[in-house]
């Protein structure tokens, strides 16, 4: 006898207008996430600023009278304090200026290609001004000497020679360029650690998911991620790090600091899902990490130019604070590291106290649920008995009094 198929019931219309909003509405935000971070201001880049009070505050002011406000200046009181906060990162370069020489720019193209650029922009411009200047003298000069006859020709001409004087001054007076922080052989443009931070992203949520779907247990899932931050940390540093060279630095310190950021993720989603649910702790691991954290994460770009305060926000989330550390130990070693490992330790101990009262919260409900449980089964057994007792006949008939009882016929 042939099956007839069952009969499939299509979903409401309702349903399929809602579900093609939903998925529209999701890929809206993962593009925006993407792609609005590329549409930020490039204004309050720090840079530091040094020299006569006159030539600084005469560049301030052309800055400002162009309507560029890129820059944040930071006052230096000398060349070698302005190299001092570059090297600490309070800056991501600087314009130096000396009376008697040319002007300096000073860049850390290992702080960020972005800034960089910027800044020797600025040198290019700064240099037109000066071609500009020399050119216009040379201009003048020649058509005074061209427009002059006579004793007026030969002062005209000696003006000239004044003035090809001047010129050369003025070619030599070429604003120089100095690369502070430079970057590493392995890594000429820069886009080592750009490229390697949406895989550590990746890394984190892989352990987390890996460890919330395949092991039993809160305690084991978070030693899962620990021994996976161990293991997967070492064989990052000897990829990006001894292999291809993206990031030069002590190898112990690029390890811990590869290792941290990935367990950091896990446990947070480890933590979430033993204090609600295996989903919601994966849901919210992705949101925050892949769609927040690296977005806001200043790879890419400077943190700075991400509007406010959503560029220091990006610093306090995984993301943001292992891509800022990893610069820092891999070219700038006399920058303070002290916030981003307590960013990456406190995501870490969060989702380890989040999972330590998620595992308590749950022992307490099977145990009162255990209590609850053996208490209906007495229950249960006690009116078992009851109602059997309830059934036995109220005479009992005794075996050694029948047989000792007297009979008529004895009598």
């Amino acid at each position: 006898m042939a099956r007839t198929p069952e009969a499939i019931t299509p979903s409401s219309w309702r349903k399929v207008i809602a579900i093609a909003t939903l998925a529209s509405v999701i890929v809206s935000i993962v593009i925006l996430a993407f792609t609005w971070p590329t549409k930020a201001m490039e204004t309050n880049l720090p840079v530091s600023i040094a020299g006569p009070e006159a030539a600084v505050s005469q560049f301030e002011q052309g800055l400002k009278d162009r309507g560029i406000e890129t820059f944040e200046f930071k006052q230096a009181s000398s060349r070698e304090d302005a190299e001092r906060q570059i090297k600490e990162r309070e800056t991501y370069g600087a314009i130096v200026f000396t009376e008697g020489a040319a002007p300096e720019v000073m860049t850390a193209p290992a702080a960020n290609a972005s800034a960089n650029q910027m800044l020797t922009g600025v040198a290019q411009q700064m240099n037109a001004q000066v071609q500009q200047k020399a050119t216009a003298a040379k201009t003048q000069a020649l058509q005074q000497a061209a427009q002059a006859g006579g004793q007026q020709g030969a002062i005209a001409t000696q003006q000239l020679e004044q003035l090809k004087t001047e010129q050369e001054k003025l070619q030599q007076a070429q604003v120089k360029t100095t690369a502070v922080v430079p970057l590493g052989d392995g890594d000429p443009n820069g886009m080592g650690l750009a490229v390697a931070a949406f895989p550590l992203v990746m890394g984190g949520m892989l352990g987390g998911i890996l460890s919330i779907y395949l092991i039993k247990g809160t305690l084991r899932r978070f030693v899962t991620a620990g021994l996976y931050g161990v293991i997967g940390g070492l064989f990052m540093t000897l990829i990006l790090g001894t292999w291809f060279g993206f990031v030069p630095g002590d190898f112990g310190a690029l390890w811990a600091t590869f290792g941290m950021t990935v367990f950091a993720t896990a446990s947070f989603m480890i933590g979430m899902s033993a204090l609600f649910a295996d989903a919601v702790g994966i849901g919210l691991g992705a949101v925050i990490s892949m769609f927040i954290g690296n977005p806001l994460s200043g790879a890419n770009m400077p943190w700075q130019f991400i509007p406010a305060p959503w560029g220091a926000l990006g610093q306090l989330m995984v993301p943001g604070a292992s891509n800022t550390l990893l610069r820092n130990i891999a070219y700038f070693p006399d920058a303070s590291n002290s916030l981003q490992w307590a960013v990456l330790l406190g995501w870490a101990g969060f989702g380890l106290l989040a999972g330590a009262i998620g595992w308590a919260w749950k022992e307490r409900r099977a145990t009162r649920m255990s209590a609850e449980d053996d208490t209906a089964s007495v229950r249960a057994k006690t009116e078992a008995k009851t109602e059997q007792n309830a059934d036995s006949p109220d005479t009992v008939e005794i075996p050694w009094k029948t047989a000792n009882a007297p009979h008529g016929g004895d009598s």
